[in-house]
């Protein structure tokens, strides 16, 4: 997923505590960082892990047999934070409503395909709660397996909620417009009242106006579909708890398959999303030259150029997903990620290719600095209101605001991997661009950059063709601020990138 290779650094294994391993990573990783920020921290992690020895946590998960350091910091965070979305520019026809039905059939048939493949914390048969929950899971098994439950926006406000059955027969397009047909429209708290809960719904009405918030018109969905009306790209968004990148990619290409189209439909622009989108994303071009090392480094001059002035600190941070190296029961692309913290200068100059491919090994191996300061503050020990407490108030107080902007992250760079068998495939793969968890505002906000490589090895080297998309929060969260942003990273990439090969036919 990340690129990285082997490590080119030794790395000695020190047997010291978690306070020990904090405050050493502290001090190597972020010597910019104010002696009263490290040591604020460094107290932090100490009470917290002192915390929760003394009051150890019940179980706080009914579906998993126990949470990863990542799903402990996603169960504290709103379910408007843990947001991944996708946007395919298909031209979907929306005229009589029938890609609805078709987009449901598919995904039905994705859920009930999917549920034997051995993934690590990601069962899909739940539903998201609120209050009422079970531990500190958000995740509630749903009562009956064999059933999807999804719900469809109506004209007049309310919704359609169908029990979808995992059976062949009732999982085509015909038979589900057909269930659609015989179902009236009722009000959420109607179809709660019945032990409703659906996990997937699909905007037919348009009633959000943002690609990110589908899922969010109910209160327990983790899947949510709509199609932008202006540019008729496909948008789907996902709860980031429930679902993982690799599996967001694979339903996003299940889903799109079938649905029907506009006639003569336009080449996607520079804007992936429509005029009216509060959270707009930018496509951005990279050179095929280009791998990932240099990628982060092209990405930390970015942000270092475009956050003078904006981050409160002098040392922007990028923030970078790892897949870890075991548990080896689960198949690579399926394990729940790590995230590699690489600041934009060292002790000894700006970050460099080695360096990067050295931290995201040691994140790998280990966990990086961040995997030992969340399984302290995100313990299921401590109380749930606390990391953001925390977070807020070293954000707004002179001298530890630095912290979170340092851990937290200025940027955030993303990378999915699809393989395919030949260059007519590679050719011909339709454009698939995502985009996941921004950089907080409470820190001055950042960007995000999302890749979705798709790649055919062949004997002579590796093709790709790249579908990159950028968002931003705060201060890089407008249309012009993104502009400026990408024709910076642009530049940096370009002069990064190896040569480039033909181009494909």
């Amino acid at each position: 997923m990340d690129g990285s290779g082997p490590l080119p650094f030794p790395v000695e294994a020190q047997d010291v505590g978690v306070i020990g391993r904090v405050h050493a990573a502290l001090t190597h990783q972020f010597p910019h960082l104010h002696p009263v920020a490290r040591h604020a921290i460094s107290g932090l992690v100490r009470f917290c892990d002192g915390w929760r020895r003394l009051f150890p946590a019940r179980r706080p998960t009914q579906v998993v047999p126990a949470l990863t350091t990542w799903e402990q910091f996603l169960t504290t965070e709103p379910r408007s934070r843990r947001i991944m979305v996708t946007v395919q520019p298909l031209g979907v026809d929306t005229d009589g409503g029938m890609w609805a039905p078709v987009l449901l059939a598919r995904v039905a048939r994705w859920y009930r395909d999917s549920r034997g493949v051995r993934r690590q914390n990601q069962p899909l048969d739940v539903w998201v709660a609120r209050l009422g929950r079970e531990g500190s899971d958000a995740r509630q098994r749903v009562q009956d397996a064999d059933v999807l439950t999804a719900a469809i926006t109506c004209e007049d406000g309310g919704l359609q909620v169908v029990r979808l059955s995992l059976d062949d027969a009732a999982l085509t397009p015909d038979a589900v417009a057909a269930l659609l047909a015989r179902t009236p429209s009722r009000s959420l708290a109607e179809a709660r009242r019945e032990g409703l809960f659906p996990q997937v719904l699909v905007d037919r009405a348009s009633r959000g106006d943002s690609a990110w918030t589908s899922h969010l018109l109910t209160s327990s969905a983790w899947f949510g579909a709509r199609v932008d009306a202006a540019t008729g790209a496909l948008e789907l968004s996902f709860d980031h708890l429930v679902m993982d990148g690799t599996a967001m990619a694979e339903l996003s290409l299940a889903a799109s398959e079938g649905l029907p189209r506009r006639e003569g439909r336009a080449a996607p622009g520079e804007w992936l999303t429509g005029p009216e989108e509060p959270s707009p994303l930018l496509r951005v071009e990279l050179p095929e030259g280009l791998d990932f090392r240099n990628l982060t480094c092209a990405m930390l001059q970015a942000v270092q150029r475009a956050g003078e002035g904006v981050f409160p600190v002098d040392n922007p941070t990028l923030l970078v997903p790892v897949l870890p190296a075991s548990p080896h029961t689960v198949a690579r692309k399926w394990r729940r990620i790590g995230i590699a913290v690489v600041p934009s200068r060292t002790r000894t100059g700006p970050m460099t290719p080695a360096h990067v491919a050295h931290l995201l090994e040691q994140t790998r191996r280990g966990g990086g600095v961040l995997k030992d300061i969340f399984s302290t503050l995100y313990s299921p020990a401590l109380p749930w209101w606390m990391p953001s407490l925390t977070t807020h108030g070293f954000a707004f107080t002179p001298l530890l605001r630095q912290v979170p902007a340092a851990l937290g992250g200025n940027a955030l760079l993303s990378k999915i991997t699809l393989e395919v068998d030949d260059d007519e495939a590679l050719a011909r793969h339709s454009p698939l661009f995502f985009n996941t968890m921004r950089p907080l505002c409470a820190v001055g906000g950042g960007v995000a950059l999302c890749v979705t490589e798709v790649l055919h090895a062949t004997p002579s080297g590796v093709r790709k063709r790249f579908f990159a998309a950028l968002a931003g929060s705060g201060a890089l969260g407008t249309r012009e601020k993104l502009l400026a942003f990408r024709d910076v990273l642009v530049a940096e990439a370009v002069s990064r990138a190896r040569s480039r090969r033909p181009a494909l036919p």
